[in-house]
């Protein structure tokens, strides 16, 4: 369970067999942004507890004024970009890890456009380490929901998607308490201000609907307090 454990087996495919590495929410970080050199936020983490400090927005470069929300020991962090100025469009990104049922991490990774406090588009991807290296696995672990919750278009988001590209209409927040995701659908969406609760299955490894949310949406989105 991850919101129990601060350290995790991380088990790993190596000279045929299995064998078992400590790794926490950072090691994991960096980790996949290393393997995935592009597409994977770019924003370098130093340091661990409260020194940590995070630097490199490829959305604004060296002026952004960043900030960081991290909780090691429930596997969340999150880093608001808002910009090099006034005027400049704020973006949030959120990483989460789960444990399926056999110790494997299944990092999220939720990224959105905010207008006055107010998300307008996102994107989500899902990362899996199940074979001994980073694969994508968004579609094998969330329920569509662009088209059956939000009535938009699917947007396409592969392993090289970066910046303001592939956003669409359905914002996920991922939990700094829990396992379950929240869906709402925003901007242009006809269906804007609708949720969905997704609950995780851990004994499937994925997401499974758990009915409607009940609104209005959290906004303005701000760092989520314990």
């Amino acid at each position: 369970m991850r919101r129990l454990l601060a350290v995790v087996a991380v088990l790993l495919l190596a000279g045929g067999g299995v064998r078992a590495e400590p790794a926490g929410l950072l090691a994991l970080y960096r980790d996949l942004q290393t393997a995935q050199v592009n597409g994977f936020p770019p924003y370098e983490i130093s340091g661990s507890g409260q020194s940590a400090m995070v630097s490199g927005s490829i959305l604004y470069g060296d002026r952004a004024r960043l900030a960081l929300t991290l909780d090691e020991a429930n596997f969340y962090l999150r880093i608001d970009d808002r910009g090099d100025g006034e005027g400049a469009t704020p973006f949030v990104t959120e990483v989460a890890v789960w444990f399926d049922a056999e110790g494997f991490p299944l990092l999220g990774l939720s990224e959105r456009g905010l207008k006055s406090d107010v998300p307008f588009a996102g994107r989500v991807r899902f990362y899996s380490r199940q074979s001994g290296r980073w694969n994508l696995v968004t579609e094998t672990v969330l329920p569509p929901l662009d088209q059956d919750l939000c009535r938009t278009e699917p947007q396409e988001v592969d392993e090289n998607t970066a910046a303001w590209e592939g956003l669409g209409r359905v914002v996920i927040l991922l939990p700094r308490r829990g396992t379950d995701l929240a869906a709402w659908c925003v901007g242009s969406s006809p269906r804007a201000g609708s949720g969905m609760l997704l609950a995780w299955d851990r004994t499937q490894g994925r997401f499974r609907k758990a009915g409607a949310l009940n609104g209005p949406p959290p906004w303005p989105d701000a760092p989520a307090r314990l």
